[in-house]
């Protein structure tokens, strides 16, 4: 029902998805780039090119960012940058291995690179593979405190964890790296959430909106960590007719578990009503409701 953004890439504009055609396959590809025409690479050439890549990452464009990248490979197969920049595009499109692949590379060539090493460490975190994720990230934040997303992946490691010292640690440093990154509010009050502390979770939320006003996320949760208070009509307050229904379903789940079953079904029903067609969920909430008084 929470929503935890886990910052698989640089650009933090949403989810991650694929650009069809060669684009997404220069992201995709984690083979060796030729090796360089023996013509000398014209510096402020590359220099434009990494630029270009750099712009076309951060407005979501990581099928062509890859391209470029790999244009400055085919010329400077040694160019540090342009590795980071396909290992970053390719995490966020979610290939996450061939993100890898390009990342170590860069550790290889230059073994102190935070950025690579904060790069391996999303690789495993966006996979799965907490264990595995946690030693780059920890490596990337000892080469470079301002690894804002390493912090953010440690503070999810320790959460998931319940070793809440640790996870206190990673998002006050995250928090101090990057300020005015709303994601990183919104996840530290899933992590107040976690342990029962939904007032401070609602302070973490309306601070991430009021960063990011249509950060969907922040909203829903805070509504989530106001029910969990018992404060439903705040909650539901301004709540657009579009997302009223799930959002009548979902306070309507918290007050179950509070124990407010009359308020549970109230909702309930006017989510099904609410809705625009058949709300299986919401009917599927209230026979359990029903099925759990008898």
């Amino acid at each position: 029902m929470t929503i935890r953004r886990l910052f698989a890439a640089a650009v933090l504009s949403g989810a991650a998805f694929a650009l069809p055609g060669v684009a997404s396959a220069a992201c995709e590809s984690a083979a060796t780039t030729p090796a360089p025409n023996r013509v000398r690479a014209n510096e402020a050439v590359v220099t434009n090119i990494l630029n270009d890549a750099g712009n076309a990452l951060a407005r979501g464009d990581a099928g062509e960012a890859c391209v470029k990248y790999r244009l400055v490979l085919g010329v400077d197969a040694s160019n540090i940058e342009a590795r980071l920049g396909l290992g970053e595009g390719a995490l966020f499109e979610g290939y996450a291995d061939a993100a890898r692949v390009h990342f170590q590379a860069v550790i290889s060539a230059a073994p102190d690179t935070a950025r690579a090493h904060q790069g391996v460490g999303l690789s495993y975190l966006v996979a799965g593979n907490f264990t595995a994720a946690e030693t780059p990230l920890r490596r990337s934040v000892e080469l470079d405190r301002t690894m804002w997303r390493s912090w953010n992946g440690l503070g999810t490691i320790a959460d998931a964890r319940g070793a809440w010292d640790d996870a206190d640690i990673a998002w006050e440093a995250a928090l101090a790296a990057a300020p005015n990154q709303a994601n990183l509010h919104n996840n530290k009050g899933l992590s107040l959430m976690q342990r029962g502390q939904p007032a401070r979770a609602v302070e973490a939320f309306e601070e991430a909106l009021r960063l990011e006003p249509s950060l969907s996320t922040a909203s829903n949760n805070r509504r989530i960590a106001l029910a969990t208070l018992g404060l439903y009509d705040t909650a539901l307050a301004g709540v657009s007719d579009r997302d009223l229904p799930a959002t009548l379903n979902n306070v309507a789940v918290v007050a179950a578990r509070r124990g407010d079953r009359a308020i549970a079904e109230r909702l309930l029903a006017a989510a099904v009503t609410a809705s625009p067609r058949y709300y299986e969920l919401a009917v599927r909430n209230q026979e359990a409701i029903s099925g759990a008084a008898h």
